[in-house]
């Protein structure tokens, strides 16, 4: 286990970007025309209908575009929580390469962010504008050095492979960028289709084509080879990270930990309930202005479920399933609870047992999905 999870994480969605990527399924709105001071207000409000008491380990701002926000008042939620939760280990917030410099650096870890995810996606300018990103390749390298200039020493970069019409050659390029920027934690993500997206829309229409599977699980493999050989560790199926540099606040999801999720469409795990809030700002902050959560799914899973959920984000990590904490987490032994599943992946070589843990194989990282939808009961 990378990292003791003893307090909660604390994520906090800001549903603004300057302009909607086709490929992104996550709710976010353009922010022209928003009213942003409102919906930070909200988020705090939201916040007190929680009354969080146990220790919030890791806050996490994302979205959307967090940088879209007008500086005093991104600077302002960021005091907030500080003041409210105090000096947490780990307070991340998102950055888009075109929406920052170093003052703003500054300002956020003079607030107490002592981490940034820079949505850098790729280092080849004709990937960017297939993406729908407004920013170059230049700005990603000015946003990294602008960022450690101001003193920050943890910065992670968001790559995605497997783009349409992409090439070997251009991955590499842009491992070798990333590597060279001497950040401190890399993720690397294939390229999906996201439901009601215009990607999704353009590849139903054939005016879109996926790269092909082949080439795609030979990019994947190349960034396994390629980060480790810089001193990344492997950490979970798409993210890499310098030896204690790991993102805490993920380890919470990969554990099936608590985390409360605030604003628009954010999800919760807590006090034994999953809750989704609703995708839509105006909607989301008339209910919370008038005292109430603005939740539009709240499941409370079963024991079976909750066991079947943990199974399924462990295998995430190297070290899989830890059979005996496994055991102590939810009550059940895995081997006993999934012994089809088990013994299925085993026998194709996906999945490595031992004694004390369960893990996906080299050759099993690339069929992670099928391995997980057998353990999902």
């Amino acid at each position: 286990m990378i990292h003791l999870l003893t307090g909660i994480g604390l994520y906090v969605h800001i549903p603004f970007c300057q302009r909607k990527c086709p490929y992104c399924a996550f709710y976010s709105v353009p922010m022209a025309g928003q009213s942003p001071n409102r919906l930070v207000g909200a988020l705090l409000e939201e916040i007190d209908l929680y009354e969080i008491t146990e220790p919030v380990e890791t806050i996490y701002i994302g979205g959307g575009s967090p940088t879209c926000l007008p500086p005093e008042i991104l600077i302002g939620l960021i005091v907030f929580l500080k003041n409210r939760f105090g000096d947490v280990e780990e307070f991340t917030v998102e950055c888009n390469p075109a929406q920052v410099n170093r003052s703003l650096f500054e300002q956020l870890l003079a607030a107490g962010v002592n981490r940034l995810s820079i949505g850098a996606q790729s280092f080849d300018a004709d990937e960017l504008k297939i993406l729908g990103r407004l920013h170059g390749p230049g700005q990603i390298t000015e946003a990294v050095k602008a960022a450690q200039s101001a003193g920050i020493e943890n910065i992670g970069l968001d790559l995605i492979f497997g783009l349409p019409r992409s090439k070997l050659i251009v991955w590499q390029n842009t491992l070798d960028k990333a590597m060279q920027l001497g950040v401190q934690h890399i993720s690397a993500y294939s390229l999906t289709l996201e439901r009601d997206t215009p990607f999704e829309r353009a590849a139903q229409q054939g005016d879109l084509t996926m790269i092909d599977e082949v080439v795609e699980r030979t990019m994947y493999e190349l960034a396994r080879i390629q980060l480790p050989s810089d001193g990344f560790r492997h950490y979970e199926i798409s993210n890499f990270g310098r030896p204690g540099f790991e993102c805490c606040h993920n380890m919470h999801y990969w554990k099936n930990r608590p985390v409360v999720g605030i604003g628009p469409a954010a999800a919760s795990w807590y006090r034994n309930r999953r809750t989704m809030n609703v995708h839509d700002i105006d909607v989301y902050i008339e209910a919370i202005e008038n005292g109430q959560f603005a939740h539009i799914e709240v499941q409370t899973p079963t024991p079976e479920q909750i066991a079947s959920e943990t199974a399924v984000l462990n295998l995430r990590l190297p070290e899989g399933i830890d059979i005996a904490e496994y055991r102590h987490q939810t009550g059940f032994d895995v081997e006993a609870l999934f012994p089809d599943a088990i013994e299925k992946n085993w026998q194709v070589g996906f999945l490595q047992c031992s004694e004390s843990h369960i893990c996906l194989s080299d050759v099993g990282l690339s069929f992670a999905d099928a391995v997980a939808q057998d353990f999902v009961l």
